[in-house]
């Protein structure tokens, strides 16, 4: 029986192990700031009634709640997680737009991964968050 427990823990502690790391509230930071320039212009778009728009702007805006999401598990809250955003947005100001567009090819793919490793209730609130997003949006 101790030997069946000890498997049963080793074993969660290797489930564990084999998490992927969450990525650093910088990271977190630096591509919601990335995503937000990306989706600005979409989200200009279908203020303006561009329904064709949407499309190409929800995985956009899911990927960046997907860090939202990830920075808040990590305990950063509002006015924090505001000047995170802030400084990073402040640091890719002066980008070259190549260097730009890879950053946000990047935070795209990684944030499309967070939401493929995030549990179903978590999925499901970045999702909500993400669809009242846009719905806000379009309603502007």
């Amino acid at each position: 029986m101790r030997r069946a427990v000890v498997f049963v823990a080793l074993l969660g502690a290797g489930v564990a192990w084999a998490a992927p790391a969450a990525p650093t509230t910088a990271r977190c930071a630096a591509c919601v700031a990335a995503l937000k320039a990306r989706a600005e212009p979409l989200a200009q778009r279908l203020k303006r009634g561009d329904a064709s728009a949407e499309a190409p702007l929800m995985p956009i805006v899911t990927a960046s709640y997907a860090f939202v999401g990830t920075v808040y598990k990590q305990g950063v809250r509002s006015p924090q997680a505001d000047e995170l955003l802030r400084r990073a947005e402040q640091a890719q100001a002066s980008l070259p737009p190549a260097e730009l567009t890879r950053l946000q090819d990047a935070c795209q793919r990684e944030g499309d991964q967070l939401l493929k490793d995030a549990n179903q209730l978590e999925r499901m609130i970045v999702n909500r968050a993400a669809r009242s997003r846009i719905d806000k949006l379009r309603k502007k």
